[in-house]
């Protein structure tokens, strides 16, 4: 489970039942992917919203010229941040919204790791088999990682079930150490 910052969560939990009060909550969601992709394609952006070289004015006006036709409760929080000298919280901010959104449909993040990418197939099988055993909508996200030597991880509902390969040799290592000859 990912930590989150308490003034992220905060503000991300504010803004998520604003919109979903307002109905705008997938509209904030789209408008949430948009800005930070563009904040991560120009960090520089960031750093220009917190140099005291800028006006509270000057800040407040790139802002608006550069998200002003998104969400105007996403973008006037945004500016929020910017006079608080905390824009950096927008990526922590998305994830905390983010995670409110999930728990309110239903839904819960996978993370299945292997040492190759799964097969559309083999992701089709892992989320219908967790949305039996859940009774929640699944989303797998398949990350790669060459260390475990075979088998899978998975990290869902804040646990981790690990049938890797370098796992069990590492348990196998070690009742070899305990046994007494």
């Amino acid at each position: 489970m990912m930590y989150i910052d308490r003034d992220a969560k905060n503000y991300g939990d504010g803004l998520f039942m604003l919109t979903e009060e307002l109905g705008e909550t997938e509209q904030v969601k789209e408008d949430f992917e948009l800005l930070c992709t563009a904040i991560q394609n120009n960090p520089e952006f960031l750093q220009l919203l917190d140099t005291p070289a800028l006006s509270r004015e000057e800040r407040i006006e790139m802002i608006e010229k550069a998200f002003g036709k998104l969400s105007r409760n996403l973008v006037n929080l945004f500016k929020i941040l910017s006079e608080r000298r905390s824009a950096y919280l927008i990526h922590k901010i998305k994830d905390s919204y983010m995670m409110s959104y999930d728990v309110s449909r239903g839904i819960e993040r996978v993370e299945a790791i292997s040492i190759i990418p799964l097969t559309t197939e083999q992701i089709n099988k892992l989320t219908v088999k967790l949305e039996d055993l859940t009774g929640k909508k699944i989303i797998v996200n398949n990350t790669i990682d060459p260390s475990i030597l075979g088998g899978m991880k998975l990290r869902y509902l804040g646990q981790q079930i690990d049938s890797s390969i370098k796992t069990k040799l590492d348990k196998f290592d070690k009742s070899l150490k305990d046994l007494v000859i």
